[in-house]
């Protein structure tokens, strides 16, 4: 029986740390690839020194989660010592209503939060910009405050309270007993719920993602970004260096505990000296590395320009410098160094219209998706532009113009466009299989096909399947259609969107509907993959282009980026990274031949004519057909 439980233990241990020794040795490899270590190497570390970017979000990071932290365990000890003052009852009720933050779902929280400061900023108090850094601290410290407040309260039950009353009755006032009697007692409770806020602010992804605007990106938001490229190994020695802080912490923790724990049956005069001496020293390091983050932070994520610019994009759709691409941004603030661009991602046009429509953030430049521009010209959500300030509009081809979305050219300009086709793995897939559409309902390759997890996309493909109108109106075709897709659920392993790149690449599935671009990628990573177009059933066609809402504050340094972005040398070199189409003829002289030369990213003209674009549904119908897609997905 112990051999059992120590092996259970042993093999507990590896489940939980095996990944992060691999993330480890990850960071000191000379190779990209973490399955192959080809040596060993410091030059990692060198480079994420050299990356002011990822340096700035990190510095934002460690800068929200110190004094989200330092808030909250300040806030949660106080709430603790008044919680247990309290009647039993009325102490077991207050600890529910506590410990509501902590066990409701991320996503709700940060919903409800969202839409709390939304309606707060735009409603009571008139502000354009409603998400900030004040919402995302506010956010933070609501949900740490529970952790902390379960961490003190051990400790004050565990502490005779006589004490207290001893000291008062010695001559201490109630403030100077809590000082110098109740809070040496329960420090290891502080310093543990101090620790375990700063860990799960540092970790916050979901709720950080709803509360959080443009001007300031913490680093878990940005990170779910990286699904689309592979992970630059700088990023690994990054990961490596806040593990081995959150470990050195957690060491201190506990020595401290052992040291407190000692010193209990010494003399307690002598340990309460020492023990304020720790705390002031704790109070202390806790404000000189606020400081020291937020000086950081300002050094490496702001500049003193006069102009901010807000772009909005999808993740990791314009070159960013690594893979020995041009940095865009960098490049575009060069060239206009009283330009500073605050730049930010969404995964889907749904997202982004959500965010925008809310009044949540203020954004300069988004690139939506034709069907979703048709629609945001239709609610008065985009501003017209004003083409002197955009030149280089003349590359822009003729067949790119005058498209259903925006007839007039007024309120857009292309900046990609692609197709909608199959990828699938060549190892797998029978090639007598790869025809049309069907294949995404062959029964042959169950539980190794993906789909679609958005309606448009997912109905799209199911139209064009039974020879439907991707636009149609008609609730009976798209209630036909809901069938269609109902009828392909055993087959499928999981509906998806970014998460088709691991999946893909790593064999976990063979066969998945996606962006001609993306696939790009992911046959570069996986020879084994390939793509095809069913163009006798037809496929979908889109734009995305670069646009200008309404709650735009600098509309001329916008122009300036869309400008700078068709120019055909800036244009090659970022489709060259994003491996997605340019709509510039001339940009093609500056993208690498086998890109030209690609059917995926290029297909023949013949071809391209059975591609077909979305247009924007009337919004009962986009209500209809997102309801439906979540029927199918939830039955």
């Amino acid at each position: 029986m112990k051999k059992t439980n120590k092996f259970l233990t042993i093999l507990m241990f590896m489940f939980l740390y095996l990944p992060m020794a691999v993330l480890i040795v990850a960071s000191f490899n000379t190779g990209k690839d973490i399955t192959d270590f080809e040596g060993f190497t410091l030059q990692q570390y060198v480079r994420l020194f050299q990356d002011d970017t990822l340096l700035g979000l990190l510095g934002n990071s460690l800068l929200v989660s110190i004094l989200a932290s330092f808030i909250a365990t300040v806030f949660g000890t106080l709430s603790a010592v008044g919680i247990n003052n309290l009647r039993p009852r009325m102490r077991s009720l207050v600890m529910s209503l506590t410990n509501i933050p902590m066990t409701n779902p991320d996503i709700v929280t940060g919903v409800s939060l969202s839409l709390l400061f939304v309606f707060l900023g735009s409603n009571l108090l008139g502000h354009k910009e409603s998400l900030n850094f004040w919402t995302l601290l506010i956010a933070h410290v609501t949900f740490n405050l529970p952790y902390v407040i379960l961490n003190v309260m051990p400790k004050l039950r565990q502490m005779d309270s006589s004490l207290t009353d001893a000291a008062m009755d010695l001559g201490c006032t109630p403030v100077q007993a809590f000082f110098k009697v109740i809070l040496p007692e329960i420090m290891p409770g502080i310093l543990a719920g101090a620790i375990m806020a700063f860990t799960m602010s540092l970790d916050d992804f979901v709720i950080s993602y709803f509360v959080t605007g443009t001007g300031f990106i913490t680093l878990p938001v940005e990170i779910y970004s990286y699904t689309k490229k592979p992970i630059q190994p700088k990023v690994y020695a990054m990961f490596t260096l806040l593990f081995g802080l959150i470990f050195i912490l957690m060491l201190t923790m506990n020595l401290l505990q052992l040291r407190a724990d000692k010193r209990k049956t010494e003399n307690r005069a002598k340990t309460e000296s020492k023990q304020m001496k720790l705390i002031k020293r704790a109070v202390a390091f806790a404000c000189v590395a606020a400081l020291l983050i937020g000086g950081g932070c300002l050094i490496f994520s702001t500049r003193q320009e006069s102009i901010t610019l807000n772009v909005y994009n999808w993740g990791q759709y314009i070159a960013d410098g690594s893979d020995e691409s041009l940095d865009i941004i960098a490049a575009f603030e060069e060239r206009y160094p009283h330009i500073k661009v605050n730049y930010s991602t969404y995964d889907s046009n749904e997202m982004m219209y959500s965010k925008l429509s809310n009044g949540g953030i203020t954004v300069d430049v988004v690139i939506p998706s034709d069907y979703m521009i048709a629609r945001m010209i239709n609610e008065g959500m985009l501003l017209e532009l004003n083409f002197d300030n955009i030149p280089n509009y003349s590359y822009i081809d003729e067949n790119f113009k005058g498209t259903a979305y925006d007839p007039d050219n007024k309120y857009s300009v292309p900046y990609t466009w692609g197709t909608v086709g199959i990828l699938y793995n060549t190892k797998h897939v029978d090639e007598a299989d790869v025809t049309g559409w069907e294949l995404l309902w062959n029964e042959k390759y169950a539980g190794k096909i993906l789909m679609f997890d958005n309606s448009r996309d997912a109905f799209g493909i199911a139209q064009f399947l039974l020879g439907y109108d991707i636009n149609t109106t008609d609730k009976e075709q798209l209630q036909l259609c809901a069938d269609k897709l109902y009828e392909q659920k055993p087959v499928v392993q999981q509906y998806v969107m970014d998460q088709v790149f691991n999946s893909m690449e790593n064999e976990e599935a063979w066969i998945a509907p996606y962006y001609a671009g993306d696939c790009m990628v992911m046959m570069e990573n996986n020879p084994d993959l390939a793509f095809y177009l069913p163009e006798n059933q037809g496929f979908n066609l889109f734009i995305d282009a670069m646009c200008i809402p309404t709650c735009c504050h600098e509309k001329e340094a916008a122009e300036l980026f869309i400008n700078f972005l068709c120019d055909p040398e800036i244009s090659g070199a970022n489709m060259d990274w994003v491996c997605y189409s340019t709509p510039i003829s001339a940009a093609k002289e500056y993208l690498s031949e086998d890109v030209v030369n690609d059917p995926v990213a290029y297909p023949d003209e013949e071809i391209l004519k059975n591609g077909v674009s979305f247009a924007f549904l009337p919004e009962d119908i986009s209500r209809y057909v997102e309801g439906l897609f979540m029927e199918v997905r939830n039955k």
